[in-house]
């Protein structure tokens, strides 16, 4: 593109697309000036009323970083590679590869993972031009993937638009070496988008084919009773023990610093989108570990609450046995009285249902006298001492101390409830009586 050409372009705004313009034919006689390679640029007033100097390329901002050239086009890219023995946060990055990836499988329910390692897998995450939409591009790919004895953190950027095809490309390309993704909220966002962009770009992709783990699942599985927000800011905070510098940008603030950069060609500000990235890829990592090791490695030790939250899960997983004691576990544990209630009931449950209900009633009995507005545990007494024991006395005792709860509750609330339990307890009185003329009969016989 010529000069002059560019020069009007840029004081118009436009810098999107303008590397791959044609340049009209030259004038006779008009000077010819040699072809260069440049960043988009722009030229912005300073305070002083003058113009600042050009922007430094992507290449001086970001050492290392490369443009790769495919058939469809070029894509910067740039390496950042981690030790093993790398911390952040409270980890280093090493610990998740104590785990098989065919752990995950127990709790994705994929048997896919059987056959795979973390060594194998791909971590992925996308900055993005917007939230929702078919416009919504994704101007940044990062990847991380372990290489030896280390873990690279690779971001494909879009100089502009036009560089998607040649992104998407590479993307394939390292994809192929891979048997796995790791994605945060990937199942939901991102990689629905990348596909979509596949097809825009008539290209053939297998992402939401491939064995997958989102992360967000099992977080919010296991952390949101303790810890309530499981966005992955939050967790580094609350669960990672890392706190970003101030290189960091909030994610909200992302699509207007590359529309920005788009508008002037300055990538000054987008330094900051690269850290972001960067973090999230290894706090991926991170989590990950920490993942496997409360699933695959769990003991008493743990917080209680975390424990009673692996334990439903594990209920819902159909693993009675790892249930039974990690619930066992979290109710020996400091928990706060209504979630000790909950391991409780939770635990009587899975009793009941293996038919041994005689190992629940001390639960049950527990809950019934700590519990002040609930009677869900001295109706599953009434009921087990009346249909299993025969003992109609004792039945009796449990379905009166529920009644008895009830008087505190609003009379809307109560009325179902104190219907249930009158009935029951009538029933009781009948048979208690019938058993008695029985008895009376019996002696005179």
């Amino acid at each position: 593109m010529s000069e002059s050409l560019q020069a009007k372009l840029q004081r118009l705004g436009v810098v999107k697309g303008t590397r791959n313009l044609k340049v009209p034919p030259s004038r006779p006689h008009a000077p010819v000036v040699p072809p260069r390679e440049v960043e988009p640029v722009s030229f912005r007033p300073s305070l002083s009323g003058r113009q600042d100097d050009d922007p430094p390329p992507l290449s001086a901002l970001l050492p290392g970083g490369v443009i790769v050239e495919t058939a469809v086009g070029g894509c910067f890219v740039l390496d950042k590679v981690y030790p093993l023995t790398y911390q952040h946060g409270d980890d280093i990055l090493a610990d998740l590869l104590a785990f098989s990836a065919a752990d995950v499988g127990a709790f994705t329910q994929d048997a896919r993972f059987h056959d795979v390692q973390f060594r194998q897998m791909l971590f992925l995450d996308t900055e993005t031009t917007g939230l929702a939409g078919a416009g919504t591009l994704a101007f940044m790919v990062g990847v991380a993937f372990f290489e030896q004895e280390a873990l690279v953190v690779r971001q494909y950027f879009l100089r502009d638009h036009g560089d998607e095809a040649a992104m998407l490309t590479l993307l394939s390309d390292l994809l192929a070496e891979k048997s796995g993704l790791v994605t945060f909220n990937g199942r939901s966002f991102d990689i629905p988008l990348l596909d979509g962009r596949y097809l825009i770009n008539r290209m053939f992709t297998d992402l939401r084919e491939r064995p997958h783990l989102d992360l967000l699942h099992p977080a919010r599985r296991l952390w949101r009773q303790r810890l309530g927000s499981c966005a992955l800011g939050s967790l580094e905070q609350t669960l990672l023990g890392l706190r970003r510098t101030q290189e960091d940008v909030p994610g909200w603030l992302i699509p207007t610093l590359y529309q920005d950069y788009l508008r002037t060609g300055d990538a000054r500000e987008l330094l900051r989108v690269f850290y972001h990235n960067q973090i999230d890829m290894l706090s991926m990592v991170t989590l990950a570990a920490r993942v496997m090791h409360l699933f695959a490695h769990t003991t008493p030790n743990q917080h209680p609450v975390d424990l009673y939250s692996l334990g439903k899960w594990q209920i819902d997983l159909h693993l009675p046995e790892a249930a039974e004691q990690t619930l066992q576990w979290a109710a020996a544990g400091d928990l706060p009285l209504e979630l000790y209630h909950q391991a409780l009931q939770q635990l009587g449950q899975l009793l009941k249902r293996q038919e041994r209900r005689d190992e629940a009633v001390p639960l049950w009995q527990q809950i019934a006298a700590t519990s002040f507005d609930s009677i869900d545990a001295h109706v599953e007494l009434a009921k087990h001492y009346e249909w299993q024991q025969q003992d109609y006395e004792t039945a009796v005792y449990w379905t009166e101390a529920a009644l008895k709860l009830t008087k505190g509750w609003g009379a809307g609330q109560a009325a179902l409830v104190r219907g249930e339990l009158e009935h029951r307890l009538q029933r009781l009185q009948r048979k208690l009586k019938e058993r008695d003329t029985n008895l009376t009969g019996d002696s005179y016989s």
